[in-house]
């Protein structure tokens, strides 16, 4: 009788272990999804594509064809409406994802310099 209790339970821990090890495998296989989805490098601030202002969703989306895997685009804005208080720029053409982060967020600090804008300036992601 202990013998197939014993059984019964190793039977039911063994389930539970493959649906436990399943699970883990989905959320980590969605993590990485999301990870790819957002294309960050998670080193800079990040805007959502939606809460930039018209103006830079409009140039965002004319560059987008060619920032390829791992291009980057930039921007920081103190108004919604005022296109002098407004910086939007993209790193196209590079190879790593962090460094193309990089290259747009330092090209963006020097034009929010030049027209005093005092937002910081972030990555823009869909």
């Amino acid at each position: 009788m202990w013998k197939s209790q014993l059984i019964k339970g190793q039977t039911i821990m063994l389930k539970l272990n493959k649906q436990i090890n399943f699970l883990i495998a989905i959320i980590l296989s969605c993590s990485s999804v999301l990870v790819y989805a957002n294309k960050t490098s998670g080193l800079y601030p990040v805007v959502k594509y939606r809460e930039v202002p018209s103006p830079i969703q409009a140039l965002f989306a004319q560059n987008e064809p060619e920032l390829g895997d791992v291009g980057s685009c930039a921007t920081a804005f103190d108004s919604l409406s005022d296109d002098d208080k407004m910086v939007f720029t993209c790193s196209i053409f590079i190879k790593i994802l962090a460094e193309g982060e990089r290259r747009a967020i330092k090209r963006c600090e020097e034009m929010k310099d030049a027209k005093a804008i005092k937002a910081p300036c972030r990555i823009i992601s869909k």
